[in-house]
Parts: C-alpha cells; structure tokens; sequence
C-alpha cells in the first residue's frame, strides 16, 4: 500500500480521524467553564473547526454514496492481522463456495466482500452528522444573542447596540433595524404559578401597531426571526454602608437573584465583596424589606438586619442605607435556532452509528497455502459457506 493510498484511507474512512475534531471543543469547553485562559481557543475557532469537520463529513458521505451500487464497495485495504484460518480446500474453491453464499470478488479475486445493512448505517450516520454540523454552523455565522435588563417606563430599542447589556453577534448576523422597540409594561413577583415570575410588554414597530405578550421564563416569543424571552426578574439595589464618623466602606448596586429556597419571608439574594467589607444582602419584595449581613477583617460586624428599603438604619458602628432600588426583567434576545433539525439531525445519526454498530462488515481475503488456502475474515458470515481450521 503506498503512501498515497494510505492517507486516502485515514481521510475517507478512518473513524479516528473524525475524533482530531472534537479537540478544539473540549478546549472550549474546558476554558469556558475552568477559566483556563487559553489564548485564541474560543468560540470563534470552534466554529472554523466545525466548518473544516461538516466539509470532510460531505467529502465521506458523497464517497459512501458513490459506491453504495457497487459490488465492492469497502475496498482491499484493511487485511486484519495474525495468521488468518487454514482452508482444506483450493483458493478457488473457497471462492466459489463464498460465491454461493453471497460474496462477490474483485477482479484478482483475492478479495471479496458481501452486502451488509451496516454500509448503510454508515451512509445514515454521515448524513445526520452532516445536517448537524451544517445547521449549527448556518445557526452560528446567524448568530443574535442580546442581553437587557429593563423595567417599567419608557420603550427600549432593541434595535441599538447600546440597549444591550451583552450583545453576541455571528459574522452574517441579519440588520438589527428589523427589530421593534420593546415597552415593559408591567412585572409579577414570583409565585406557586410562575416561580420565576412574568413581565408584561409591548413590542413597538416602525411600522405598523405594537402587540402586547406575556413573557414566562421558557416560553419564548417569535418575533420574525428572532425570539424575545424573560430569564427571571432582578433587583438591583444601591447599597451603602459607612461608619458613624461618616467614612463610606461601600456603595455600589448588588444583584439580587431569586432563591431556590426562601429564607424565612425573603426571596431574593446577592453577595457583595468591596475593598473593606464584604456579605450578602436579602430581599422581600412583597414588604419593601432589605435583610444585611456584613464582614469586615473576617469578622461578622452586623447580622441579619433588616430594615425598610427607603429607611437608614444603626447597627453598633456602622450605618446602612439602601439609595436606590431598580427592579428589572432579564430579558433575551436571540435570532431563532433551528432546534428541531438539529435534534432530528441527532437522532438519525444515532440511529445510524446503532445500525454500523449492529451489522458489522462481511470481508474475507484469500490466499494460496500448503494444503488448501488461508482466510483472514472481517465477520463471521463466511463461517456457513467455509470450514476452517
């Protein structure tokens, strides 16, 4: 086998070449969550990486299809190792009782190999991992991922960059100028319906009349091409505490975050860390209440005190007070996603490495020896046709 053959051989149908692609991923997996800090490994070489796997993925299936129709449709190379079986009978005897049982040869008719459901497995198999890989990566160079947080008042324009708290775009992302201006008209707390609770709002057109939905966390809303949905409702108070002598140890807002599980009558929490003090603040919204904790120099200084939000309060030496107060939905907006395809894609590809993993090849290489011939054999339906030693 030559050199030129060989890498034909990796690149058509190697199953390990395929693993070099998932290299890049698991890096940006790793560096995403681990906070590894690898330079030039995100999401963007991933992407590129993906592109590169989806064109040798077609490359593989238009082979596969290509040979489907033939007699020989796996090739000569690939002879297993080791010593093979001994034949009592003559090479071509061997081959004409394989013939009987459905192997076909090639022109030497040294090699031959007979139809197997797995071949199509194979063929399914490449087909969804290609509709996977061309759909994620059609959905990625698409990419719209925004980010605002908003609260009752005046309209936003969600078609200007800067009303985004975090903005993700692909590189053939769509006009923003498509997207309306969103109005929040109202919020509800969390409750036994809606744990997360819901916001009210008015999508605003340039042209034509504005529309009025509920936005419940995970049940987006369709908007054209894209999908508007609320995560969860914030507070977002502007906490201040300083000394009685009127030094300011901290102020700065903190982000209250919904509580999986309430603490007492309070249902939202937020930890704040500043040069001298550091703690966690807890919120009930229904009765306007802040609950602090502060530390200073590792030692708790003031325990859970709560107080009004519009109030300022004493504990031993420190003074607290809460200077505003903002209430907001995170709401996202994302260009839509192909999710069914992708999961249909999935499945067939599944379904197709199941089917390669069931129904295993059937090839069976021959050659003269003392006394008969000698089998080496990828499966075991020559076994019917065949005695061997």
């Amino acid at each position: 086998m030559n050199c030129t053959s060989s890498l034909s051989r990796v690149v058509l149908s190697s199953p390990a070449f395929l693993l070099l692609f998932l290299v890049i991923p698991v890096c940006v997996v790793l560096n995403l969550v681990l906070h590894l800090g690898i330079p030039l490994v995100d999401f963007r070489l991933m992407l590129a990486n993906n592109i590169c796997f989806a064109l040798l993925v077609a490359v593989r299936l238009v082979y596969y299809l290509g040979r489907a129709s033939r007699p020989i449709r796996y090739g000569e190379a690939g002879r297993p190792g080791g010593e093979g079986h001994r034949c009592p009978v003559s090479q071509d005897q061997a081959r004409g009782e394989l013939a009987r049982a459905g192997f076909a040869f090639d022109a030497r008719g040294a090699y031959g190999e007979k139809r197997d459901r797995g071949y199509l497995g194979t063929v399914i198999f490449y087909l969804g991992l290609l509709l996977l890989l061309a759909t994620g990566c059609w959905d990625n160079l698409h990419q719209f991922a925004g980010v605002l947080l908003d609260g009752v008042g005046p309209a936003t324009p969600l078609s200007k960059v800067s009303s985004y708290k975090n903005l993700s775009r692909g590189l053939m992302a769509g006009n923003m100028e498509s997207l309306p201006d969103l109005r929040v008209l109202s919020q509800t707390l969390p409750d036994f319906t809606f744990p997360k609770g819901t916001t009210e709002i008015a999508l605003v057109p340039k042209d034509g009349d504005p529309t009025t939905t509920l936005l419940v966390p995970g049940e987006p809303v369709r908007y054209g091409a894209y999908e508007i949905y609320m995560s969860r409702l914030i507070f977002e108070p502007e906490i201040v505490i300083k000394t009685r002598d009127g030094k300011v140890l901290f102020d700065d807002r903190v982000k209250l975050e919904p509580l999986v599980k309430k603490r007492g009558e309070f249902t939202f929490y937020g930890a704040y860390a500043g040069a001298q003090v550091l703690g966690g603040a807890y919120f009930n919204p229904d009765k306007n209440q802040l609950m602090m904790v502060v530390t200073r120099n590792g030692k708790r200084e003031v325990a859970d005190l709560v107080f009004q939000v519009d109030q300022q309060v004493s504990a031993g030496d420190y003074i607290l007070s809460c200077a505003r107060l903002g209430e907001w939905s995170e709401i996202h907006v994302v260009h839509h996603r192909h999710k069914g395809l992708l999961i249909a894609a999935g499945i067939l590809a599944v379904l197709g490495l199941l089917l390669r993993t069931v129904y295993r090849p059937q090839r069976v290489w021959l050659e003269d020896a003392e006394a008969g011939c000698r089998l080496h054999a990828v499966g075991n339906d020559w076994k019917g046709a065949l005695k061997a030693e």
